[in-house]
C-alpha cells in the first residue's frame, strides 16, 4: 500500500501544535503564523482545525474559522514537502468545506499570495474564484488574492 492510503484526517490537538508549527515554518518561512495564533484557533475553532496523519506523524494541517457568523474562512493549509501532490491538501480542504456546509455556511474564502501560483491553481481546481486583489497584504509588501467558493447546500428539496 502507498503512503497516502494510510492518511487519516482528524481534529488537531494541543499535542499536534509543535508538528504544525514545523510544517508552517517550512511552508511559509517569510511570514509564518505564530504558535499563539494557532493556540487561539485551536481553542476557539477546534472543529475547523484538522490534521492529516501518516501513522502517528502529522504530515499536513488546515485551519479555518467562521468569520462574523457569515462565512467560512480558510486561515492556513500546508503539507510537508515529501507528502505534497498526493491529494492530502485536497482531502483536508474537502473535509473542512464539509464541516462548514454541515454548519450552514454558504461560502468560504481565503487569501493567497499572488506569487503562489501552485496554490492559486490548486484552489482553482477546487472551484475557488478570484474576487479581489489586495495590494501590500503580506509583511514583505507582496499582494494577495482573495478567492471564494460557494458551497453546495446539502439535501436540497426539489419542490
Amino acid at each position: 500500500m502507498s503512503e497516502e492510503s494510510h492518511i487519516v484526517i482528524e481534529e488537531a490537538t494541543e499535542q499536534d501544535l509543535e508538528a504544525i508549527m514545523n510544517i508552517e515554518k517550512s511552508s511559509f518561512p517569510e511570514y509564518p503564523y505564530s504558535i499563539e495564533i494557532f493556540k487561539t484557533l485551536l481553542k476557539d475553532y477546534g472543529r475547523y482545525f484538522l490534521v492529516s496523519r501518516s501513522g502517528s506523524v502529522v504530515v499536513g494541517y488546515i485551519c479555518g474559522r467562521i468569520f462574523r457568523g457569515k462565512f467560512g474562512e480558510i486561515v492556513s493549509i500546508a503539507v510537508i514537502p515529501n507528502f505534497r501532490r498526493k491529494e492530502i491538501g485536497r482531502k483536508l480542504m474537502v473535509e473542512l468545506e464539509s464541516r462548514f456546509k454541515n454548519d450552514g455556511i454558504k461560502f468560504t474564502r481565503l487569501e493567497v499570495s499572488v506569487r503562489n501560483t501552485v496554490a492559486i491553481k490548486f484552489y482553482g481546481s477546487l472551484g475557488y474564484e478570484i474576487v479581489k486583489l489586495t495590494k501590500n497584504y503580506y509583511p514583505d509588501g507582496s499582494d494577495a488574492l482573495t478567492l471564494i467558493k460557494f458551497l453546495e447546500v446539502e439535501n436540497r428539496e426539489l419542490n
